[in-house]
């Protein structure tokens, strides 16, 4: 009757930190706009078809599961942010509750429901079970197949090994960081007769093992693999199209990575989590060795590998892919905390100094969530308030690309109602966007909302502020949001973050009739908005019309000078014999040559400046035979 009541009790406390934790999560599942993954999965689920879907999943560097999923749910729910965001949730409280199932099981009830407060405030974990990502099922999936390797370990029936298999497939099928998962279990069954662990004879003595044993230790593993194998032609694809890792910006392997993670990790209190830990450590269980060593690998080998990975193969590591060391981390850190104890003091006396030692971890996790993780863009709001100064009638210039955050609120929002013209289906040539630009020639007021990025959002701006001037300037990210008036003059000025203003040089509205071989000259007069420490120079660059292949280029320092000095350089360029004919522009960037950081640059023609991205685009260049 007594146990029967503890179970109960049980039962009852992990169900209540079970719904206050989904509550946190819901609390901020819509409260912020779609960022661009996100958007990218909304764009790649949104297809009726499935082959479409797995087209999309293909074309990218992640494997498929997650992605089938959210298109059977957003079929039902559709593709509201909330609905996006929603099974997210759902696989994030999966994770809670396999853990709870593994403290339990392995350190008692008590740890259970420690490590399950542990990690349901945890910021890592809050900040991926709010996104529209295949994270929190990754985390979900590999804390259950955690959970099933210890029920294997302790009782390897064919049922148990059939469900392991399956989870570690599927650990497999939702990330290509699941393998490392995989792997970190694999190490501790083959360092299995070094630790303490149940295993059938033959196992963890000294009696040879026989080939059944072995066969049977293995069959798991086989089976993932071979389910794996058909994704594998696809897997391999993808690697061959990035084999320099994600699309995410590279993150070196130093000591500021490992850093940034243990920050992320701890919530900025690493040295509360380690005290915790080597005092939980004094009183440690001999018997509760092969557990430990367990959640040490799974904590630690998967980031490892990632990070070596990321120094000696390609650039792979992102903090998010390192998710699945959370189970660990809490399962560690709960049993450490079950240990705590001052000396002379019982273990029941102890309870009141480890329910105090949890409140403050989990108040500091809490608290950190904003400074860790910053909110992110508000595409949102950004578009509504273009839609509310809008009028009906007055046309817009479009160019989302169809998997962006913008192209998401534009299919959500009027944003196109009315006159609207979408440039995003192909690139688009000087003299088309100067055709373009002369059918609105009598049109009172035009808008456009497109990327700094491209060279036919500058050539089309430039042609649009002939006559015209910017009635409206916003920018969010990579977008800007303007409208050109024709009872204005044209305004737009530029200058690179706080350090140099653009006073004359060749504007993006300019175009030079070219050969190869020809030489290409533009000319600035920039002033210095503070002193120049000699550590700036100017980077002229020839790229293709994508902007992707740069074909010539040029850099000019820009010396020493005082506040309110007038700088003057003419940098050239020489077409390459080799270039192809067609269309290219040019482009302008300042940086730090010894950092090689670019400055901002920004448009100023409103009084305040409106980002437009780290370079800037220049005049278009038609290279003939």
């Amino acid at each position: 009757m007594r146990g029967e009541t503890a179970n109960g009790k049980l039962t009852a406390a992990s169900t209540v930190l079970l719904l206050a934790a989904f509550a946190i999560i819901l609390t901020g599942l819509g409260r912020e706009s779609l960022w661009n993954d996100e958007a990218w999965t909304a764009w790649a689920v949104r297809s009726p078809y499935i082959a479409e879907t797995l087209a999309r999943v293909r074309d990218d560097v992640h494997p498929p599961l997650y992605f089938l999923l959210l298109d059977g749910w957003t079929l039902a729910a559709g593709e509201s942010v909330y609905a996006l965001r929603l099974p997210s949730a759902w696989f994030a409280l999966i994770a809670l509750a396999a853990v709870y199932a593994i403290g339990r099981r392995c350190f008692g009830g008590a740890a259970g429901l420690i490590a399950l407060a542990l990690l349901a405030t945890a910021s890592f974990f809050v900040y991926y079970a709010r996104e529209a990502r295949m994270y929190s099922l990754l985390l979900a999936l590999s804390t259950l197949a955690l959970w099933a390797y210890v029920r294997w370990r302790d009782q390897p029936t064919p049922r148990r090994a059939l469900a392991y298999a399956a989870l570690l497939a599927a650990l497999l099928y939702t990330h290509y960081a699941g393998a490392l998962v995989v792997a970190a279990q694999v190490i501790h069954l083959v360092l299995t007769p070094l630790l303490s662990f149940h295993w059938p004879p033959g196992w963890g003595n000294r009696e040879p093992v026989r080939w059944r044993d072995r066969f049977r230790a293995a069959l798991p593993y086989v089976l993932a693999l071979a389910a794996f194998v058909p994704w594998l032609p696809m897997a391999l694809a993808q690697f061959r199209a990035n084999p320099n890792g994600p699309l995410a910006v590279p993150v070196p392997t130093d000591a500021g990575t490992v850093a940034a993670l243990v920050l992320l990790v701890t919530g900025g209190y690493g040295w509360l989590w380690l005290v915790v830990l080597l005092w939980g450590a004094l009183r440690f269980e001999r018997r509760r060795r092969g557990i430990v060593a367990l959640l040490i690998f799974g904590l630690v080998l998967p980031p490892a590998a990632l990070l070596a990975l990321n120094a000696w193969v390609a650039p792979v590591y992102q903090v998010r892919y390192t998710i699945t060391l959370l189970p660990a981390g809490a399962l560690l850190a709960a049993y450490a905390l079950r240990r705590v104890r001052l000396p002379g003091i019982g273990a029941r006396h102890a309870v009141p100094l480890q329910v105090l030692l949890l409140a403050v971890l989990v108040y500091l996790q809490l608290a950190a969530y904003p400074a860790l993780w910053p909110g992110k863009p508000d595409w949102e709001a950004a578009l509504r308030q273009m839609i509310a100064a809008r009028q009906p009638l007055e046309p817009t210039i479009t160019d989302f690309a169809p998997y962006s955050p913008a192209a998401y609120y534009a299919r959500q929002l009027p944003v196109r109602q009315g006159i609207s013209l979408d440039l995003s289906w192909r690139l688009h040539s000087m003299d088309e966007l100067r055709d373009l630009a002369a059918v609105f020639d009598q049109t009172p007021s035009v808008w456009v909302a497109l990327p700094t990025n491209t060279a036919k959002t500058w050539h089309l701006a430039a042609l649009l502020d002939v006559g015209r001037g910017a009635g409206y300037r916003a920018s969010l990210v990579n977008m800007i949001f303007y409208r050109f008036d024709r009872e204005r003059a044209g305004d737009l000025r530029f200058q690179f973050g706080d350090r140099l203003r653009v006073v004359s040089g060749t504007g993006a509205a300019t175009q030079f009739d070219t050969q190869r071989g020809d030489e290409v000259c533009v000319t600035f007069i920039l002033e210095t908005l503070m002193p120049l420490d000699g550590l700036y120079s100017a980077g002229l660059h020839l790229v293709d019309l994508s902007g992707t292949q740069s074909i010539a280029q040029q850099d000019t320092g820009l010396g020493i000078h005082d506040t309110g000095e007038t700088v003057r350089f003419t940098p050239c360029l020489t077409i390459p014999t080799g270039a192809a004919p067609g269309y290219y522009h040019l482009e302008l960037a300042v940086y730090n040559w010894s950092t090689g950081e670019r400055l901002p640059v920004m448009e100023i023609g409103g009084g305040e400046g409106v980002a437009w991205g780290d370079v800037m685009r220049l005049a278009a260049v038609n290279v003939s035979e």
